[in-house]
């Protein structure tokens, strides 16, 4: 049975990229928006790819009060029934660059972050204990690729974790899976020679790292939300061989 996925900080690239392909496995997906004129354009680039406008969903959904996203909720379950997946997209927040650059606006974002993942939470697993049947996840990306010059974001990756350890222990007894999934070193569509640098950099991972696109690490997925074994809970699963197994 196919289910219904709702996926936030739907503004970036790698959150679509999640939508798009489970569009493609026929999920229903609702993507969340914070600024209008980006879920116009996306809403374009849905169009133009000859998706359906029945198989997806565009909100507009900002972390405002508890009571404008318990109304933005409920308007999806009059719709759809219910939400099955919880997907907090990536922020793709470079915390790093952001605490030379400006470390007070790191901590308000940070802070407007974590606000909008606990509301999110509390509302919809809320609704998924009724029915004793839901599934949230966490896309990462490893923190430790900072000094690749990938952007990371560790503040959230290891808050995020720690939540959604608690959130297993809380609520596995309502049949709710909570994890994580931190996705390694990638292919952002590097040149030859800046590939073939990075690779080098990367050793300390694998010999001759593969760096494969991320679209094509977004199946891995699968293993949490359409799992073979239904009793996965508060595990950050690592994609990328010779990443850190520990974080």
């Amino acid at each position: 049975m196919k289910q219904n996925i709702l996926i936030t900080n739907s503004e970036h690239l790698f959150n679509q990229m999640i939508g798009e392909y489970y569009l493609s496995r026929e999920y229903k997906v609702i993507f969340c928006f914070e600024e209008g004129s980006k879920k116009k354009k996306y809403e374009d680039r849905l169009i133009q790819l000859g998706i359906s406008s029945e198989q997806y969903m565009l909100i507009d959904i900002k972390a405002e009060d508890l009571n404008s996203l318990e109304k933005s909720v409920e308007d999806i379950y009059d719709r759809l029934g219910c939400i099955d997946v919880l997907i907090h997209g990536n922020e793709m927040l470079d915390e790093v660059k952001l605490f030379k650059n400006d470390p007070i606006e790191l901590n308000i974002s940070i802070d407007k972050y974590f606000e909008k993942i606990y509301m999110l939470n509390r509302i919809i697993t809320a609704k998924m204990i009724k029915t004793k049947k839901g599934k949230v996840v966490f896309p990462l990306i490893f923190d430790g690729l900072d000094y690749a010059g990938y952007s990371t974001s560790p503040i959230l990756n290891n808050g995020k974790i720690s939540l959604m350890k608690c959130m297993s222990h809380e609520l596995s007894a309502f049949k709710l899976n909570i994890n994580a999934m931190t996705f390694g070193y990638f292919d952002d569509n590097f040149d030859s020679a800046t590939k073939k640098s990075l690779k080098k950099k990367l050793e300390i991972f694998a010999l001759k790292p593969r760096l494969l696109p991320l679209k094509e690490s977004i199946p891995a997925l699968n293993i949490l939300i359409d799992p073979e074994v239904e009793t996965i809970g508060g595990q950050n699963i690592h994609i990328g061989l010779g990443i850190e197994t520990l974080l």
